[in-house]
């Protein structure tokens, strides 16, 4: 039985749908364009220059790229040779960055001539693996830098041989990219997948019961970083369907994804919530076409019912409500109601809105727990934590014993951290993470209700919502909100009140801090570590409080 390679699907593409595009955006806004039989090829010769630069089986090739031709290349070389693609979020404090590059032991750093400074930043800092550096450019030229040895992709690749044999005895379960988690309360943890987590992922997700089902027809837009889950998985979304890819390049904003599905005919956009209300933003401000977008999947944070209403009401199949985690690779369950007994398009649409949930996907089982393990009442009343369990899971995090054993429960179930409900026809809604609930008063107020409800507010692009002490309540939520790039002014915090009192009880409310930009933490989350810190002593001025 052959092992579950990604390289197999690859070259499967290559095979069937060799003359299929790729549109990559360049930084002018231009476009570059090759087929699958192009991409193949100059992987293979990548291949070659990775071997020829000492990366062997199991060793890891970092980067500091946005979603680029060469960054598309580099992962699939990478992982079809048996190395480690490890994508670094350029976003990270520098300690974070040196750690995971210190983790991995990257022996290569492939960078773009932007992330220069941070390079020679990190090693200064103490990122002390990397033999090499490779410059990312179209010209080929060395620019000036401390880093050395220094080496031109292009020239590489012009030098290198045209043909390589992918392995095929590669060990399907060994690590061949490494992720980074950490969410809002703790430190970077490494999140490891192999060759048969990333195949069988991807399977899962041509379903209609999760991203698909695609068709060759179809076209993909990579909109989310490659350091993301789903800026990792829809390239591969595209090569088992045969589908045409759309990169979207360097600094995208909401005008650069609206441009893309105008002239590239995107039928299929996955993104966060900022994400989509970037693109709803340049769809009001300009006129764009549309028309070809046949599905948008929002993950990662709640989505807010103005955004999903107002791309339904332009004939998109809006998918949001599920739940998952770096180390599933995404959506662990979906809302695909549309395909149960008994609801029409209005009912599922209505339903996935309400409860904010989802039922398993393919491979997955999920329960939620009460403290001593056993199951809560499936009433979608009584919270516990959602445990996971299945096919693409991970079993431990890379080189760290100690958050690996806090991972499971006894019997070997995923622990999420996260809070939820299930309820009688198996939906897991999700709740708050659980370091993430404030009790104010002996009541429970989850900072993710508010903090939906704020970012439902067009003049506010981030809400944070932590707890802060209270000599009477012991707990009482404060908001940090942050405006969207270009907003000449905040809505006043009354003015914030009365939207929220649409959708929470009075005694929730927070009182606000206004900001331009919310504190992250390590892995890009909201640093609410830090920020509980920073405002422990705040003293609140809600009069209901």
């Amino acid at each position: 039985m052959d092992a579950l390679l990604v390289k197999n699907i690859v070259e499967r593409a290559a095979l069937i749908y060799p003359d299929r595009e790729i549109a990559i955006r360049q930084a002018d806004d231009s476009m570059f364009r090759y087929t699958y039989r192009d991409f193949y090829r100059r992987i293979q010769k990548l291949a070659h220059v990775l071997d020829d630069l000492g990366v062997g089986r199991g060793e890891a090739v970092g980067v500091f790229a946005w979603n680029s031709q060469q960054h598309l290349e580099l992962d699939y070389a990478t992982i079809c040779k048996g190395s480690i693609y490890h994508p670094s979020n350029f976003r990270l404090e520098i300690e974070a960055i040196v750690y995971k590059m210190n983790l991995v032991e990257d022996q290569v750093l492939f960078l773009e001539e932007e992330f220069i400074p941070l390079a020679e930043l990190a090693v200064a800092a103490g990122a002390s693996t990397v033999k090499a550096f490779v410059i990312m450019n179209q010209s080929g030229e060395l620019p000036k830098t401390t880093l050395a040895p220094l080496y031109s992709y292009e020239s590489l690749i012009a030098d290198a041989g045209d043909r390589y044999n992918f392995p095929d005895d590669i060990d399907e379960n060994d690590t061949v990219c490494v992720a980074v988690t950490g969410g809002t309360t703790g430190m970077p943890k490494g999140v490891p997948y192999s060759n048969r987590f990333l195949t069988l992922r991807a399977l899962t997700r041509m379903s209609p019961q999760t991203m698909g089902p695609f068709y060759g027809e179809d076209v993909l837009l990579v909109a989310p970083p490659m350091f993301h889950a789903h800026g990792f998985n829809i390239p591969l979304d595209a090569f088992i369907a045969g589908a045409k890819l759309v990169v979207c390049g360097p600094h995208p904003d909401g005008h650069t994804f609206a441009s893309l599905i105008d002239a590239e005919g995107v039928t299929h956009f996955a993104a966060n919530p900022i994400m989509g209300k970037m693109l709803m933003r340049a769809l009001k401000e300009r006129d764009y076409d549309l028309s070809s977008l046949k599905t948008m999947m929002v993950g990662g944070d709640l989505t807010t019912r103005e955004l999903a209403d107002w791309f339904r009401e332009r004939n998109v199949d809006v998918r949001c409500g599920g739940w998952g985690m770096t180390e599933t690779l995404a959506e662990n369950s979906f809302p695909f109601y549309q395909t149960m007994h008994g609801y029409n398009a209005d009912d599922a649409y209505e339903r996935m809105m309400a409860l904010n949930g989802g039922l398993p996907v393919v491979g997955l089982r999920m329960r939620v727990i009460r403290e001593d393990g056993s199951d809560v009442t499936a009433n979608g009343i009584e919270q516990g934590e959602i445990i996971a369990s299945g096919l693409h899971v991970i079993s431990e995090y890379y080189r760290d014993p100690v958050n690996s054993k806090e991972l499971f429960t006894e019997d070997g179930w995923l622990r999420s951290g996260d809070i939820g409900v299930r309820h009688p026809d198996a939906t897991v809604s999700f709740i708050s993470r659980s370091k993430d609930m404030i009790k104010s008063g002996g009541e429970w107020i989850p900072a993710l209700t508010l903090e939906n409800a704020l970012t439902s507010h067009l003049g506010v692009l981030e809400a944070c919502v932590i707890g802060v002490p209270h000599n009477k309540f012991g707990e009482r939520p404060l908001a940090l909100i942050a405006k969207p790039p270009g907003t000449r002014e905040f809505p006043t915090a009354d003015h914030l009140r009365d939207h929220l009192l649409t959708e929470v009880p009075k005694w929730m409310l927070p009182d606000f801090v206004f900001v331009d930009e919310i504190s992250k933490s390590t892995v890009g989350k909201m640093n609410k570590v830090k920020l509980r810190e920073e405002y422990r002593d705040f003293h609140l001025a809600t009069s209901d409080a």
